[in-house]
């Protein structure tokens, strides 16, 4: 009894989208922003600390430490950020989490700012998160009307597509309107914050939503409720995406603790039709995970003793049909163009990387060294690196090849029998009914330098990844590129989100075809 209470009070989903911040509160209890501001931000401090949260954004830092560490800096104009740039392809938990319960989030940065000693908020998001931008302000305002903003300085801050947008250093020159690019190294938020001059660094605290979710139940209830979830290495509950290969993709929230074959075949329904899983990706920055590792417990340390990781609980399933050097190939590309091109051994070993992929499924350049040309590519990239993407690669490209390396060398014996390409799902959207994910196939147009090519064949900007038992695969919308532009400039004149519209277009469409005799 004790267990299912403490659960019940740590989890973030509720069975229905929060419609109001008074449904919010009918569900959890008290303002956990009034509560901390009774207290001391030492005490605050220290409960957060025994909770033994760890970010949920990848790297599972402690969070105490973390806000310790701003607490105590000597500077004292410091901030609150919460990182909702979520662009990790296979993971779309943060968006989904805004969308059911902002509430959470909101509160938890502002008890950080009690916390931290500060009043000013910021929320970095993409401007092509509509909805959650809409959720967000309209939460915002609830919380303006309880009185709880006042004296905060608050803004939601809209920025570009760019993956890198996410990094937490990359994050904070978008706050100051420069471009999603990585600062060295050895300037962390922490240590140089927000229109840091050499007199100021002005520390920043930056979590992501899930993060920052955490902190009211962990207020209300206290630090060790929340360790008693989870397991002593990861407590509290987690937030999974699962897409791909599973029966029954979608957002699901567990104990930390779970095993890989719980997630993938109890909350995720198992394989598609029949077919069996041939393994799983931890989003896109750690080593593939085998069958044979699905009884593996899903915390921080568990994953990395098997030589992957949790980073940010984003799944991505794939079956005994999928060609794993057309992902390896989708991978490879995707860190090549996201690369920023600061750091030059990075964006040359990607190139060299995705360049040599690439040639291996063009029958008049195959080449039997194209493997290791990939591998020592992706090797040799973070080499003096800003951030963690070329690591990422150095990574995960490794583990596909070495394990697979049977499929990479039948390609290179045979290079006229090509494989379908692979779309790495960069998730735009979730449709509720049918448990849906839509994926964003411009990723595929996109330049080294971050602008996009013109498509010489007709090419979709959606595609649908539906579960449905009667689906023979993938669902394409397809638009000539002129048709496409039209769409779009018409789109802009009258004010209309095409995105928006077409998404519409394309779940009721999914509604009419299940419903269909």
């Amino acid at each position: 009894m004790k267990a299912a209470a403490d659960l019940a009070a740590h989890r973030l989903l509720p069975d229905a989208p929060f419609g109001s911040y008074a449904d919010y509160h009918k569900a959890t209890g008290p303002s956990a922003v009034l509560k901390a501001r009774k207290m001391k931000p030492e005490a605050v401090l220290a409960e957060v600390e025994r909770s033994g949260l760890r970010g949920r954004g990848g790297a599972g830092f402690p969070t105490g430490t973390k806000w310790r560490s701003v607490q105590e800096h000597s500077c004292t104009r410091r901030s609150v950020v919460c990182n909702a740039a979520e662009g990790e392809p296979g993971t779309f938990k943060d968006r989904y989490l805004l969308r059911w319960n902002p509430y959470a989030a909101l509160e938890g940065m502002l008890v950080a700012a009690h916390a931290i000693g500060t009043h000013e908020i910021n929320i970095a998001i993409k401007a092509s998160f509509a909805r959650e931008i809409d959720r967000l302000r309209r939460a915002l305002a609830e919380l303006r009307e309880a009185g709880l903003l006042e004296g905060i300085e608050h803004r939601i801050v809209e920025g570009p597509e760019e993956y890198l947008f996410g990094e937490e250093k990359a994050i904070l020159n978008v706050i100051e309107g420069q471009g999603p690019l990585p600062r060295e190294a050895h300037y962390p938020p922490y240590e140089r914050g927000l229109f840091a001059t050499p007199d100021s660094p002005n520390p920043a605290l930056v979590n992501n939503v899930e993060t920052f979710a955490h902190v009211p139940g962990i207020l209300r209830h206290g630090g060790e409720s929340f360790r008693r979830i989870g397991t002593a290495d990861t407590p509290g509950t987690l937030l999974f995406t699962l897409s791909g290969d599973v029966a029954r993709p979608g957002v699901y929230e567990a104990p930390a603790g779970i095993t890989l074959r719980e997630l993938f075949y109890r909350l995720g329904d198992g394989p598609k039709g029949g077919r069996t899983f041939k393994g799983a990706l931890s989003g896109v920055s750690a080593g593939f995970i085998g069958p044979e590792k699905f009884e593996t417990h899903v915390d921080f340390g568990s994953l990395k003793m098997i030589g992957s990781g949790l980073g940010s609980a984003g799944f991505i399933v794939l079956d005994d049909r999928t060609s794993i050097p057309r992902v390896a190939q989708a991978l490879a590309r995707f860190l090549y163009v996201e690369s920023c091109n600061q750091c030059t051994a990075c964006k040359h070993g990607l190139r060299t990387a995705s360049g040599a992929l690439d040639e291996m499924f063009d029958p008049k350049t195959a080449s039997a060294d194209d493997p290791e040309r990939a591998l020592f590519g992706a090797r040799s990239a973070p080499q003096g690196n800003r951030c963690y993407l070329p690591v990422q690669a150095a990574t995960v490209l490794p583990s596909l090849m070495t394990r697979f390396k049977a499929e990479f060398d039948h390609l290179v014996a045979h290079p006229g029998a090509l494989p379908a390409k692979y779309v790495l799902p960069k998730i735009m959207d979730f449709v509720e009914e049918g448990r849906t994910f839509i994926y964003d196939l411009r990723q595929g147009h996109k330049n080294p330098d971050w602008t996009f090519m013109e498509p010489k064949k007709t090419t979709a900007r959606y595609l649908v990844a539906t579960p449905a038992p009667e689906s023979e695969g993938d669902v394409g919308v397809r638009l000539a590129p002129e048709v496409h532009e039209s769409l779009r400039t018409l789109a802009e004149a009258k004010g209309i989100d095409l995105d928006r519209q077409v998404n519409e277009a394309l779940r009721q469409w999914l509604r009419d075809r299940r419903k269909a005799p």
